[in-house]
């Protein structure tokens, strides 16, 4: 017994050196930095003219690193912002019932509303830029942040002003309980009883068994083909769109995860579950995740892609936790095609483009998408 409490003590003392013998290297590679940081605390604690809170400026020191790497997806993420994004990704969400994505020019802006939602009942619209959350200016804020701002408790309301076709529009919306939301939706179509039409708004950590339970449902109506709408789907949780990959990809690699110390870790499939005739419409706000998967059907074989050139977002975020409920959110990776094509900034080109007119009183798209699976099926 007293051997064996010796040895657990020699482990916890040898853990401590090594810790300690780290820390003493990071200090000591680091020190000018370190010193230059602690140097302008003291300087504010002892010379300051007002109190000022540690805490704000501990935020404030990493939010001015993280926003310093000058990548608009890396960013400190307060508690709310936290909270509001792991809500999001886990599906369980509350807020006004709205999809937003970043645009190339650092806007966000209203991808759609959800069906019967406070949002759509309050009027905002796709391509609505979102200026302003009660009276908050959004300009140059992160995507995590204007989310936490709409977020909130249920029953309350919220103002959005947003900018349309030139012109300010302030609108008061709901907040309520959207519970999991539902990422997929799907149908048979009624002109084509042999067509499926599924799709997927964007991806959270149940979108793969929402994915699995429409398509299971839609099997028993009978179908020789599918059409999966990913327009609009900014992305989201990437293990969900592996797995809905890993339904038609018969065989080979899927994505391969690229980190910044050049470690490549390589998802695969090993055989489809669902072998039809497939198409998937894309467009300019088709990212991330979503812009994984098209790739990984487009470059398998399993699919045709019909519409236009994808957004182009190849980076990959981890979410680094404190130990106080704060976050950072870096890029610590990029991804690869199956191939190994780098699509950051470029994008994927369908295998058919077509536009979709503005002015168009039907979906240009969707029927081009039709035809194309006719001819396949």
């Amino acid at each position: 017994m007293k051997k064996g409490i010796k040895l657990i003590r020699n482990v916890i003392l040898a853990f401590c050196c090594v810790t300690t013998l780290c820390v003493g290297v990071f200090v000591a590679a680091n020190f000018s930095h370190i010193q230059k940081i602690a140097q302008t605390l003291l300087w504010i604690d002892n010379c300051y003219l007002w109190d000022a809170e540690k805490e704000t400026l501990t935020d404030g020191a990493i939010r001015g690193m993280l926003d310093s790497l000058g990548d608009k997806y890396t960013a400190y993420m307060d508690e709310a912002t936290l909270t509001s994004l792991m809500e999001h990704v886990s599906g369980n969400v509350y807020g006004i019932g709205v999809y937003v994505a970043l645009d190339e020019a650092g806007r966000i802006v209203v991808l759609d509303a959800i069906p019967e939602s406070p949002a759509e009942k309050a009027g905002l619209q796709s391509e609505d830029i979102i200026k302003a959350v009660d009276g908050t200016n959004v300009l140059g804020k992160t995507l995590d942040e204007t989310v936490a701002l709409m977020r909130g408790l249920p029953n309350t309301t919220v103002e959005i002003t947003v900018e349309r076709k030139g012109a300010d529009h302030t609108f008061t919306v709901a907040r309520y309980e959207l519970g999991t939301t539902e990422t997929v939706a799907g149908t048979i179509l009624e002109d084509h009883p042999d067509i499926a039409y599924v799709y997927i708004t964007e991806f959270s950590e149940q979108s793969a068994v929402q994915f699995a339970k429409v398509v299971n449902e839609l099997i028993q109506s009978g179908f020789s083909g599918m059409i999966l709408d990913l327009r609009d789907n900014g992305g989201g949780e990437v293990n969900a769109c592996i797995e809905i990959a890993r339904v038609f990809v018969p065989e080979g690699p899927i994505v391969h995860l690229v980190k910044g110390d050049g470690t490549v870790d390589t998802k695969s499939a090993t055989e489809a579950q669902l072998d039809i005739p497939l198409v998937v419409l894309v467009n300019g706000n088709t990212a991330s995740a979503s812009e994984i998967l098209s790739a990984a059907l487009k470059e398998s074989g399993a699919a045709t892609i019909v519409g236009t050139q994808t957004f182009g977002k190849g980076l990959v975020q981890g979410v680094y936790f404190y130990n106080d409920d704060t976050a950072a959110k870096i890029t610590d990776g990029t991804y690869l095609t199956p191939m190994k094509n780098d699509i950051h900034g470029i994008g994927i080109t369908p295998d058919v483009v077509v536009e979709q007119p503005e002015d168009a009183s039907y979906d240009v798209q969707l029927e081009k998408a039709i035809s194309v699976l006719k001819r396949n099926m």
